[in-house]
This record gives structure tokens, sequence and C-alpha cells, in this order.
């Protein structure tokens, strides 16, 4: 493990480097009142001269699974909040400068801090590499191809603040801003680090992560790129789907493997030990952990109904969950999950 006090823009500006958020990190979830943060700070900085501003570290693993012959990618652990709305900020400003009859401002910023210039394999191009909504959101932004009949993305949301906010007379003080702002970068070796471990350390010193982004970690990070993809889309994926409370509109996976543990344990766990717990049942890898997440997926099918009694068919079971649901008897949970299995 390397660490190593560094300039944003330079760590953004370095060539053939490609910034992967993987599939086992949480959702981009900053909203405009991070950004609003954000941005004060930056602005703030180069109007008062104070040097520098500090705005925590970014971990990533490199020389790992994900290598290709154009680009090194850098895997981000922690910190993809905030390069992710940096990344979102410099689109705004590339734009504005484009808009505005700025040609040349805005080159230098599409190819020194958004793109890898050369590059060929046009998957390699954008030095941000999300997933899901969020990539194809980044890239409606780039393109200023985006639009309200979009699916929502804070991606999308932050950028139309910013935007919003940029003009003539602060323009350049953002530029100058960006500049100041520093940062840790710690640099994790695959074969020689514990990335999960090193998470986890994070984690406990005070990031809000919840109990199922601690898992979702757990299963997926060790894994080889393509065994990743594979357990996200085909376990992870429809458990996150199957687990969400579609009226609300808000995921209750961390009650559910709760839940889960309960049954096959035949006690509760308390609600800040959910990832402690499954962490030390599910120590050894082996087949028979691979077979219990095929049966947490399956459950997590019952699980549905219980929250969203709209989604099941029958009238009669239906009605009684609705019963449940409308009391919050979450208690009962374990048992009906074995009793509709």
């Amino acid at each position: 493990m390397k660490a190593n006090e560094l300039q944003i823009n330079t760590f953004l500006q370095a060539p053939n480097i490609q910034f992967v958020i993987p599939v086992y990190q949480r959702n981009y979830d900053w909203t405009n009142t991070e950004c609003k943060e954000l941005l004060n700070d930056i602005i703030s900085v180069e109007k008062e001269d104070r040097g520098t501003h500090f705005i925590g570290s970014i971990v990533f693993v490199h020389e790992g699974t994900y290598s290709t012959t154009e680009v090194k990618e850098l895997v981000i652990i922690d910190g993809q909040q905030r390069l992710t709305t940096i990344n979102v900020l410099y689109v705004a400003l590339y734009r504005f400068a484009k808009n505005n009859g700025n040609v040349q401002e805005a080159e230098r910023l599409y190819n020194m801090f958004l793109t890898n210039q050369y590059v060929k394999n046009e998957s390699s191009k954008l030095k941000l590499k999300q997933t899901d909504t969020n990539s194809f959101a980044f890239k409606s932004i780039m393109l200023g191809t985006h639009s309200e009949s979009d699916p929502f993305s804070n991606v999308i949301e932050n950028y139309n603040y910013f935007k919003s906010i940029i003009n003539a007379d602060n323009y350049d003080l953002i530029i100058n801003g960006l500049k100041r702002l520093i940062f840790v970068e710690i640099s994790l070796e695959r074969d020689k680090d514990d990335p999960q471990r090193i998470f986890e350390s994070l984690n406990s010193t005070g990031l809000d992560l919840s109990q199922s982004d601690l898992i979702r970690n757990y299963i997926l990070m060790d894994l080889p790129t393509k065994s990743q993809n594979r357990i996200f889309e085909t376990i992870w994926s429809p458990i996150e789907e199957n687990a969400k409370d579609i009226i609300k509109q808000r995921s209750l996976v961390s009650d559910y493997i709760r839940d889960y543990l309960t049954l096959r344990n035949k006690k509760i766990p308390n609600k800040s030990k959910v990832y402690a717990e499954f962490k030390s049942l599910y120590a050894n890898k082996n087949e028979a952990y691979h077979q219990e997440l095929e049966n947490i997926k399956s459950l997590s099918i019952h699980y549905k109904k219980f929250i969203n009694p709209t989604t099941v068919t029958d009238a009669g079971i239906r009605k009684e969950l609705e019963y449940i649901n409308r009391l919050e008897i979450n208690v009962a949970y374990p048992f009906l999950l074995q009793v509709f299995e």
C-alpha cells in the first residue's frame, strides 16, 4: 500500500488512465446538497486565497484483474462519490466553455480531464468508467443528449445543478479553485494488499455504508472481473430488485439478509451486526457458500411479496399480507419465508 498527497487535477489529467467504478460499489447517491457544499469549498478556497483545500482520500487497486493494452485501469474502492462529482463538474465546465464559443478551453477540458485523447478502444476513451444507469447518464451529459425522459440519475441531476450555477463571473473562480483541491491517494496492489480489509477499516471510521453495501462488497470484491459481473447480474441484482419497497422506492436488502440469517441461525442478529454475522458464517467461500447465495436469491422472491403485497395475485393471500405489512409485524418474516418456501 502506498499513500501520497496529490492535487486532484494531477490525478485526473494523468494520460491513459481510466477510473473504474466496479459493480460491487454502492450507487452514486450524492445530491445537490453535497454538490453545493463542494462547489462552495472550491470557490471559497480561491476567493480567500487559502492555498489548498483537502477533500479526503481516494483508494484504488492497480495492476489487478482490470487491465487493458491501452490504458491503466484504477479500480476505485473508496472515494467514488467525490471523484464522480468532480468529473460531472468538469463536464458542466466543458459544456459552458463550448456553448460560449471558447473552443480552445473546451477542448483543453475535454482532452485533459474527461477523455483519453489518443486511445483507440472506445470503451477506454472516457476517463471515468461507471456501471449501469450511471454510465448511460454520464455518456449522455458528455454528448449533450440527456433529456427529461431519461431514467432518473443523480449524475444528470447534479450536472443540471452545476450547469445552473456556472456563469461568466464564477467560471474562472471554479477552474482555479479546482487546482487547489488536494487529496491522499492510497494505491493498493491486489496480490500484496487486502482491499476488503482496508475497505472495512475505512468504513469503521465513519463512512455511511449500509450492512447490505458491506455484504455486497464482501461477495464481489475479491472475484475476477468476469465472475464479479456474472454474480452481480445473476445473484445480487435480483436480490436487490426483490428486496425493494416499490412504493417508497427504498432498499430493504439489509433487513432481508437479517431475516434470512434469523431463519438460518434461529436467532436474530443485531441490525448493526448483520454484515459481521454474514461474514463469520460464510468465511469459507466454497461450493456450499455459492449454493447458499442461490438460496438467498430464491427466498428473496417470497420476501418481495411480504414488502409489496400488491404484487401477489392470490386475493386471499394478498389481503393477509397487507394486514401484516400495515401493522409492521416484521418479526414474522423469517417464519413466513419458510412457510412460503
